[in-house]
C-alpha cells in the first residue's frame, strides 16, 4: 500500500508540474535591454536561446514609442532587413508592442526605422506547439509494478462505509 502511495503522489506532482510548465507566458523581448540598437550583433540571438516559445506565448516589445518599431516578417525580409511586406499587415509603433504566438515554426521580427534591422535590431524565434514538452515522460508501470493488485478491488462494507477502503487504488 505504501508503494502505491508514493506512486500516486509522484504521478500528481508531475502532472501538477506539466501543468504549470505550459502555461502561456509573456516573454519581454531582449530582457532589461527591451526592443532597442543593440551593442552588438548577438544580443537579441543570445536573449531568444535562453528562452522556451510556446504557440500561445506572447512577445512583449518595450521602446521608446515612435522611436522604434517592431514587425514582423518573412526569413528573407529579415535576412535583407526588407520592411515592404510585414506579416499580418501590421507594424506597431506604440509600445509595448504585444504579439501573440499563435503558430509553431520560425518567425522574424525587425524595426522598421532607417538602418536600425541593419545594425541588428531584429529578432529570430523558433515557436513550438503548445502540445510539446520539454519533461521526458516515463510509461506508467503495470498494477503489479506499482505494488497494487492486478485487479480493482470489489468494493465491500467492511467498516461500516461501503467502498472507502480502497480509495487509494
Amino acid at each position: 500500500m505504501t508503494k502505491a502511495v508514493i506512486w500516486w503522489v509522484v504521478v500528481v506532482l508531475l502532472m501538477a508540474s506539466a501543468s504549470s510548465a505550459s502555461a502561456a507566458m509573456t516573454h519581454e523581448v531582449g530582457g532589461s535591454v527591451g526592443w532597442t540598437m543593440p551593442e552588438d550583433s548577438e544580443t537579441y540571438t543570445n536573449w531568444a536561446a535562453g528562452q522556451t516559445f510556446r504557440v500561445g506565448d506572447s512577445l512583449r516589445f518595450s521602446f521608446p514609442t515612435e522611436s522604434h518599431s517592431v514587425m514582423e516578417v518573412s526569413k528573407s525580409d529579415y535576412d535583407s532587413c526588407t520592411t515592404t511586406a510585414p506579416i499580418g499587415g501590421a507594424i506597431l509603433y506604440t509600445s509595448p508592442a504585444t504579439l501573440n504566438l499563435s503558430t509553431a515554426g520560425m518567425h522574424y521580427y525587425i524595426c522598421v526605422f532607417p538602418t536600425h534591422c541593419f545594425f541588428d535590431m531584429k529578432l529570430s524565434i523558433n515557436v513550438l506547439s503548445s502540445s510539446t514538452s520539454s519533461i521526458v515522460q516515463s510509461p506508467s508501470p503495470s498494477p503489479a509494478e506499482a505494488g497494487g493488485p492486478t485487479h480493482a478491488p470489489t468494493p465491500s462494507t467492511a467498516g461500516g462505509r461501503p467502498g472507502l477502503e480502497w480509495w487509494w487504488w
